[in-house]
């Protein structure tokens, strides 16, 4: 009988942890920086997607030599190299509709939870679901009323969930690597025990033959 040898990969969950930990710090002590990576990102985004739509341009154009179907690349590419320029030129009214859409999207998350429960009967714990909704809406409403004053909460709310996130990881890594070592051990005391059964039967078979 040969001793298994689990491998979860509690050492991912570790390393996980402890980057998620180290993002979350950086976040909350460095928000303005963020910031500023944020629109860059925005910027370089912005490039990629305009130099994407010439790439469609030039497909575009091909296909027209070749009198094959190209009005709907055409538009396409278009519309790539309008949405890149403004992103690279405008970071900072990207970023903001960044952050309008997302808001756009959590009010209404909000309203077809309302919805839902509405048109839902004997739902269990309703109460929390009718707050978590509204809480969604006016969250949403926020967002979009003011996108600049909320990127930088953003910013310091997903650093504070990274920490939460990094600390259950480093928790959940350490309990796994525990627990690995426990059932290395009780395997390892059951082989000993197989083999000693194993050795005794002999030797009582050769008493009883005497």
């Amino acid at each position: 009988m040969e001793e298994k040898k689990t491998n979860s990969g509690w050492v991912a969950f570790l390393v996980s942890g402890i980057v998620a930990i180290g993002y979350g710090i950086l976040a909350i002590m460095l928000t303005d920086q963020f910031v500023d990576i944020l629109k860059m990102i925005m910027r370089i985004s912005g490039i990629c997607i305009a130099v994407t739509g010439g790439v469609f341009l030039v497909a575009a154009i091909l296909r027209m030599r070749k009198k094959l179907p190209w009005g709907l690349i055409l538009l396409e590419a278009v519309a790539l190299i309008v949405v890149g320029v403004l992103s690279s030129i405008y970071a900072n009214q990207a970023l903001a509709l960044l952050v309008i859409l997302i808001g756009i999207w959590s009010a209404m998350i909000g309203a077809f939870m309302l919805l839902v429960m509405a048109r839902t009967k004997n739902l269990w714990n309703k109460g929390f679901y009718i707050v978590c909704a509204i809480l969604s809406i006016l969250f949403g409403v926020l967002l979009i009323a003011h996108p600049f004053g909320f990127v930088k909460w953003f910013i310091i709310l997903s650093g504070v969930i990274a920490l939460v996130f990094g600390l259950i990881m480093l928790m959940f890594g350490f309990a796994i690597h525990r627990a690995e070592k426990e059932l290395a051990k009780a395997t390892k005391e059951t082989i000993e025990d197989v083999k000693a059964e194993v050795v005794e039967e002999p030797k009582a078979e050769s008493s009883t033959d005497a």
